[in-house]
């Protein structure tokens, strides 16, 4: 019996021989520093503008520019892209064909010298129930492969959008923030005079109070305007990737002259957006998955062969045959599940297309309106910086009431920052647009 089962062991050594071993991998608890981090921009700004050979960091950055950043530098996207290797994984375990069983054993007889011998038993069977739904594993898996892929890049997308929204915002912020500083500082020169001419009995009391007043609201306004570009700036190191503190200037954004239409933009989306693309994908693998519900209600096979020896040394051959018998389960509890599932993933398709239009005609209703809000403003701004700055030079000859120029300053003032700040909703409201369509701007009018 020992001779008989030596070459099937040395067969099992072998097989186990070609297996793959385990390699430890342990985690990291080391943070990239702000020298790594310029290097890791640097070297990925070269790989977008392979034809510049030096890159100047301290330049401003477009937004596009600081999307594509955040695609290759933002932690959390890179984890993300880890899924598609395991989706990777899985269609390659789904092609797989099964093992076949081995099954020894023996009988060891306590007298071997009155005639007995030893007796033994060796069967190999091989199930042949997965090889009816390997078809349909596979499309699952790959369909399921598909949708990974599309919700890794969706969320690249989003990300990248949300990096171009800050970007803007702080652009507009940062332009808030120096006319509010402008404002006080002219504000405070003009409390200083008063000051100093009341304390030498050439002004009033009420003189120098309306200008300690004024200087005191532009101080408030301007220390506002730092805190919400701090916070702005943070956020925006945050969404790219970078470490805290970490400085980058932003590059103005394009206004447009005119909003795009809205029936046209819905038509992109529908084809473009990576989410819909990773929903249709995944309702294509639950289709396979219902297929193979439906394919699992038929009788499963299991070949055998096996050869046996007793104590008598009679030897047998067994070839066998298992089959499953659906006469009660017919796996309809599988099949109920799966088409259910599949209802529900419909549902939630046509929930997110129907969301997408709704934010799609939204955004562009509010871009036309925040258009008709800028152009008035665009035109009366100037004229109102020109009347300031002409009463400015009337109060200081003291040929107006200094109530009627710091109206007029307040007021122009008010409007400057009031367009400034209409003018970063629009630009990121074309950002969002632009998300919300799936597809860059650039892309749009080449698509049919």
């Amino acid at each position: 019996m020992t001779l008989r089962l030596w070459p099937v062991i040395m067969g099992g050594m072998l097989l186990l021989a070609g297996c793959a071993q385990y390699q430890p991998a342990p985690l990291s608890n080391h943070l990239a520093s702000a020298q790594a981090v310029h290097r890791q921009m640097a070297a990925a700004l070269a790989r977008l503008h392979h034809q510049v050979r030096a890159v100047n960091l301290q330049e401003p950055f477009s937004g596009r520019t600081l999307g594509v950043l955040t695609v290759l530098l933002n932690p959390q996207l890179r984890a993300m892209r880890a899924q598609s290797g395991v989706a990777q994984a899985q269609v390659f375990a789904a092609g797989l064909l099964p093992d076949p069983q081995l099954s020894l054993s023996a009988d060891l007889p306590g007298n071997v010298g009155a005639g007995y011998y030893q007796a033994y038993s060796m069967g190999l069977s091989w199930s042949l129930a997965s090889l009816f739904t390997r078809s349909a594993n596979l499309d699952i898996a790959r369909a399921q492969e598909k949708s990974v892929h599309y919700q890794v890049a969706w969320q690249e997308w989003m990300q990248a959008g949300n990096t171009r929204v800050l970007a803007r915002q702080l652009y507009y912020l940062q332009e808030q923030e120096a006319v509010a500083a402008a404002a006080a500082k002219t504000a405070g020169k003009w409390y200083q005079a008063s000051a100093e001419n009341l304390r030498l009995g050439d002004s009033t009391i009420n003189t120098a109070t309306l200008r300690q007043i004024a200087w005191l609201d532009s101080q408030d306004r301007a220390l506002a305007m730092r805190r919400q570009v701090t916070a702005t700036r943070q956020k925006l190191d945050a969404s790219i990737g970078l470490p805290p503190g970490m400085l980058i200037q932003v590059r103005p954004p394009k206004l447009w002259k005119q909003c795009p239409d809205a029936a046209r933009l819905l038509a992109l989306a529908e084809h473009h957006r990576l989410d819909l693309l990773a929903l249709r994908a995944g309702y294509q693998a639950q289709e396979a998955r219902v297929r193979r519900a439906i394919l699992g209600q038929y009788p499963g096979f299991t070949i055998g062969f096996g050869k046996a020896a007793d104590t008598s040394n009679v030897q047998t051959y067994s070839p066998s045959l298992t089959l499953d018998i659906p006469l009660w389960n017919r796996n309809r509890g599988a099949i109920t599940q799966a088409e259910a599932t599949r209802t529900q993933l419909r549902e939630a398709y046509s929930a997110r297309l129907f969301q997408t239009r709704a934010d799609i005609f939204r955004l562009v209703q509010d871009l036309h309106r925040l258009q008709q809000e800028i152009q008035p403003l665009q035109q009366q701004v100037p004229k109102l910086e020109q009347a300031e700055s002409r009463l400015r030079r009337a109060a200081s000859e003291h040929d107006v009431t200094l109530l009627d120029y710091e109206t007029v300053r307040s007021q122009s003032l008010a409007k400057r920052l009031q367009l400034l700040a209409l003018q970063e909703s629009f630009a990121t409201q074309q950002a969002a647009l632009e998300l919300a369509v799936g597809l860059p701007v650039a892309d749009w009018g080449k698509q049919k």
